[in-house]
């Protein structure tokens, strides 16, 4: 069985980004990185407000960062309103590329499903090994949303991203993301949120990261 001094469980692109994190500050360190997406890393675009990111966070994040605009938008009650502050527009695809440089194949883990821990024994489906610590990220990261792209009329009326839309009508979801790709397309994520939905949309997973850079 496998030894790993940690190993780091959760979805999306916010584990690779601390995996990546960790290997660069101690390159000798054995770690796992357990994902419950079916690739590492997740397929879902991430935008981020640049202020809601903590210097060191901001330095990680900078190398895949595939568009940025000077603002956002916000929609709620039929008005829309613009807030002036950088949004940066993270790619799973270029944090994926750089973790293939740091980590071996075999280290990498998609589609774990659940993971239980007996002691430091670490069991998922298809798969155990022996881990000095876990951190377990799947409950701050688990997804709860939809995405769609969408193209044409939209995204040429979308000069900056909408990150929190408010105004659902019937769907069953707390917030509607839109985010302008820089040609005929517009990358839809429809969102429900843990805690004040534009809060959660507009700083919360800056906040999240820049809190785990200490780790």
């Amino acid at each position: 069985m496998r030894q790993y001094d940690l190993a780091i469980h959760g979805f999306g692109i916010l584990p690779t980004l601390l995996a990546i994190r960790l290997l660069k500050r101690d390159p000798g360190q054995a770690l796992l990185l357990l994902s419950g997406d079916k690739t590492i890393g997740g397929e879902s675009l991430e935008p981020v407000v640049a202020s809601s990111l903590s210097g060191a966070a901001a330095t990680l994040v900078e190398p895949f960062v595939v568009r940025r605009w000077p603002g956002y938008f916000v929609t709620r009650n039929g008005t829309t309103t613009s807030r002036d502050d950088e949004v940066l527009l993270l790619d799973p695809v270029q944090i994926w590329l750089e973790l293939q440089g740091l980590i071996a194949a075999d280290d990498m883990v998609g589609d774990v499903g659940a993971v239980s821990q007996n002691h430091e024994t670490l069991n998922w489906a298809g798969g155990s090994a022996q881990v000095a610590q876990l951190l377990d990220l799947s409950a701050l990261t688990r997804p709860d949303h939809s995405d769609e792209i969408l193209g044409l009329e939209l995204a040429r009326s979308l000069p900056w991203p909408v990150l929190c839309d408010l105004d659902t009508g019937e769907e069953p979801w707390d917030a509607f993301q839109h985010i302008p790709l820089g040609d005929d397309r517009v990358y839809v994520r429809k969102r429900n949120c843990q805690g004040e939905p534009e809060a959660d949309l507009t700083t919360g997973f800056g906040r999240l990261l820049s809190d785990l850079m200490g780790y």
